[in-house]
């Protein structure tokens, strides 16, 4: 039921705003006690004690904490492309939360005065009467990042439990941060350029060197496999330009849906041209009433995304199984990965030191251009970890690496974790693949 009533009040305050930010899944970090961050705007905060992270949900927030109150606590930013007033956010919210639940009425602490990072910001608490699920309590603090960009701090909790949450959520904002602008573009610039520096070192026999015929990965969720993928690096000397290909194949389950994913990608050796395409299917039980004597035939929807640039000009169409959109972008001057060596270049990551690398790459789920970072940890024996943030407003990948640049284990923000494996093991776990 909680989850439910964040969605509906998320919908209100989000048709205020252009959504501007991607949707994301579901990452589980019980106990993390390490300060939350974002790298577009350079917000962080301290986690609630003994709370579970959950980043990038499907309503847009950037992180979700499930509390031990219990309640949620949610974390957005919204952009606007006109100059923001707080009480006119806060109205507006509370019109709409108003027409979908009349009943609703505000609390004490609304009028209470808040800071959010040294800047002033306006609550908003209200009460929600429910005779059949019981009394609930929704929250939204506001706070202007910039005149045209709002911070927004939501809790969701049952009525009982208002009183150790707020407790919770003022600590919680009392620990936000926000970063320089000058500092954030400070740091920035230089990882930026140091991404420019390592990639122009990078010569073409490196990156044939680094090619893997062919990996395995199993896919888990849970302790559980949920799926497997496929790898393959290819030297196409033979081809008009000579490049370098990348194949993969994916399956993948969730609950009694079923994702099948394949990608070639190809760019030139001299990094002047590269296209791809990524086709993913979905497969859905049939529901509803079918000709008992005929076999269950699942319901099928596609998704295809395919990619040419040549120079620094990137076409990118995206069809989905109601719509294609074409979009165009221009690669600006800096550093930019292609979408092979998105896949090729980690086995190349500088790791003798701690290092931090920024460049430019198209971001396939959130279909945009993006900055992409990698922190890169050297560990004992030769092996490295990189921490790949695939966007500023996106959670960090955390992969493994063996000395010689062999994937080794691969954690995404959604709980999956990918695990180098060998086609014997998979075929025991999955049967014919």
């Amino acid at each position: 039921m909680i989850s439910t009533r964040i969605f509906l009040a998320c919908v209100l305050l989000a048709s205020c705003f252009p959504r501007g930010l991607a949707h994301g899944q579901v990452a589980d970090d019980a106990g993390v006690r390490q300060r939350w961050s974002e790298q577009a705007y350079g917000m962080s905060l301290a986690p609630p004690p003994g709370s579970t992270q959950v980043q990038q949900t499907a309503d847009g927030a950037l992180v979700k904490f499930l509390t031990q109150d219990p309640a949620t606590i949610s974390v957005y930013i919204r952009r606007s492309r006109s100059d923001l007033n707080l009480a006119g956010v806060k109205d507006k919210a509370l019109r709409e939360f108003g027409f979908r639940y009349p009943s609703a009425v505000t609390l004490a602490q609304d009028s209470e005065p808040v800071t959010v990072a040294d800047r002033q910001g306006l609550g908003l608490y209200l009460l929600v009467p429910d005779e059949k699920n019981g009394d609930w309590v929704f929250g939204q603090v506001y706070a202007l990042i910039d005149p045209t960009t709002l911070a927004i701090f939501q809790l969701d909790c049952n009525a009982g439990d208002f009183d150790p949450t707020i407790k919770t959520v003022l600590a919680t904002i009392q620990s936000v941060s926000l970063a320089d602008p000058a500092e954030l573009d400070r740091i920035r610039t230089q990882r930026i350029e140091a991404g420019r520096a390592w990639l122009e070192s990078i010569k073409t026999e490196q990156v044939k060197s680094a090619l893997v015929p062919e990996q395995w990965l199993r896919i888990t969720a849970g302790g559980k496999d949920v799926g497997y993928m496929r790898i393959r690096h290819h030297d196409e000397a033979d081809h008009v330009p000579p490049g370098t290909g990348v194949a993969i194949q994916s399956h993948l389950i969730e609950g009694d849906q079923t994702y099948d994913t394949e990608g070639k990608f190809f760019e030139a050796d001299d990094r002047t041209v590269e296209f791809w395409t990524v086709t993913t299917t979905l497969r859905i039980p049939q529901s509803g009433p079918r000709n008992p004597d005929a076999p269950p035939q699942p319901e099928i929807q596609n998704w295809r995304q395919t990619g040419l640039r040549d120079g620094n000009a990137l076409e990118v169409s995206q069809e989905t199984p109601t719509s294609i959109k074409q979009l165009p972008w221009k690669i600006p001057p800096f550093p930019y990965l292609s979408q092979v060596n998105q896949y090729v270049l980690p086995a190349l990551l500088p790791r003798d030191e701690p290092t931090e690398l920024t460049f430019y790459g198209f971001h396939q789920n959130a279909r945009k251009l993006s900055l992409r970072t990698y922190r890169i940890e050297p560990l004992p024996g030769g092996a490295y970890r990189v921490y790949e943030r695939p966007a500023p407003d996106r959670a960090e990948r955390i992969a493994t690496f063996s000395p010689t640049g062999r994937l080794i284990e691969r954690r995404m923000p959604d709980g999956r974790v990918y695990l180098a494996t060998t086609p014997q093991e998979l075929k025991r776990i999955w049967g014919a693949m």
